[in-house]
């Protein structure tokens, strides 16, 4: 049975998204909740390293800074990508289908 997931918070820059999901799958506890910075023909799962807050937060690889609607993916080896909020939360189709394999 494939794993199913909703959108809860999109952000879209230039060269990807951000995005966290929610997991839905008989296997899974309910409610399970994961980071996805996705390119095209990429995804990269971000770890969360600590809770955060509503304006910062630290994954392995890369910190999301927050102002309002818009802010920054500041990545490790120096690479960064702004982005805004999307407030329909809908990926791009060729996006969607990126996360389904990555899942599955």
């Amino acid at each position: 049975m494939p794993v199913h997931f909703s959108t809860l918070q999109l952000f879209d820059s230039a060269q990807g998204s951000l995005v966290e999901i929610e997991l839905a799958h008989p296997d899974m506890p309910p409610g399970e909740r994961r980071w996805l910075w996705i390119e095209p023909n990429w995804v990269t799962l971000l770890h969360a390293v600590n809770e955060g807050t509503p304006t910062l937060r630290v994954f392995d690889g890369a910190v999301l800074a927050l102002e309002g609607q818009r802010g920054e993916l500041r990545w490790h080896n120096g690479r960064r990508n702004e982005i805004s909020a999307e407030p329909i939360a809908s990926l791009r189709p060729e996006f969607r289908r990126l996360v389904h394999q990555h899942l599955n």
